[in-house]
């Protein structure tokens, strides 16, 4: 059976339509950084994880044939707030950085450095925080989410200005931003869990208008927003040479 981890998230619904009732799978559902730990520790096979696993030593196997999550342009879901007040992110001293992804972190890191030219200093949360409470506490300028978390902060903080990472890293590279994909624990290519994976895609992908509705009607920015998200924003696939070009920019940012 195939230990298969997979994020609660709406942006994963899509790739893992009908897994957990596949008799080939055992799924388990955590935050990025929970599957990270067990791609490391071998207590999962494969995972839709962050990206920075397979750019990063010991850059686990990335399935290059198969489907992501990435991001041409805003991903909506991968979130710089700025505090109320501040205009741009070149502005950042220090900011809070979410401990659920590293891929978001890394990225934040990036970005700050290299486009915004930031003197950014990085202050850790910890789990189960609330972000912005600690932000206020320490005087922070900024505050980095991924995920559904990001997705409500929109609603519940506007007093915050959100900047789209997955737009800054197009606006600077013309690359699009690899945020997730399968990708197998050390010494397992991921493709060799190909079959119930792709199905999953198969499936959720065909009915990604009807996951759009399904999740809209509940979601606090509405339904036109989630069905532009998932419909429009996302890119599930890529050719494998952008794709391979686009983890090696990153990997070489993270080496910098």
């Amino acid at each position: 059976m195939l230990r298969v981890g997979i994020v609660p998230y709406l942006v994963a619904r899509p790739l893992t339509d009908g897994l957990g009732a596949d008799p080939r799978v055992q799924l388990t559902a955590a935050v990025p950084s929970r599957l990270a730990r067990g791609l490391a520790d071998g207590s999962l096979d494969v995972a839709l994880a962050s990206s920075v696993l397979s750019a990063a030593p010991p850059r686990l196997p990335f399935w290059l044939d198969g489907p992501v999550i990435a991001s041409r342009g805003p991903i909506r879901s991968v979130l710089l707030f700025l505090r109320p007040g501040l205009r741009s992110p070149r502005a950042v001293r220090l900011w809070i950085a979410d401990p659920a992804s590293r891929t978001g972190v890394a990225l934040a890191e990036i970005l700050l450095r290299e486009r915004w030219e930031a003197p950014a200093r990085r202050l850790d949360a910890p789990a189960g925080a609330d972000l912005f409470d600690v932000a206020e506490a320490a005087d922070a300028d900024a505050v980095q989410l991924i995920g559904d978390a990001a997705l409500r902060a929109c609603a519940e903080r506007p007093e915050w200005q959100a900047v789209d990472l997955g737009e800054a890293w197009w606006d600077h590279l013309r690359l699009p931003f690899v945020f997730a994909g399968w990708i197998g624990r050390s010494g397992l290519d991921p493709a060799a869990g190909a079959a119930p994976l792709a199905a999953a895609a198969e499936r959720g992908l065909a009915r990604l208008p009807e996951i759009a509705a399904e999740a809209g009607r509940l979601h606090p920015l509405g339904p036109d927003f989630v069905r532009r998200y998932l419909l429009e924003d996302l890119c599930w696939r890529l050719p494998r040479a952008i794709l391979s070009e686009s983890l090696d920019a990153f990997a070489r940012r993270l080496e910098a």
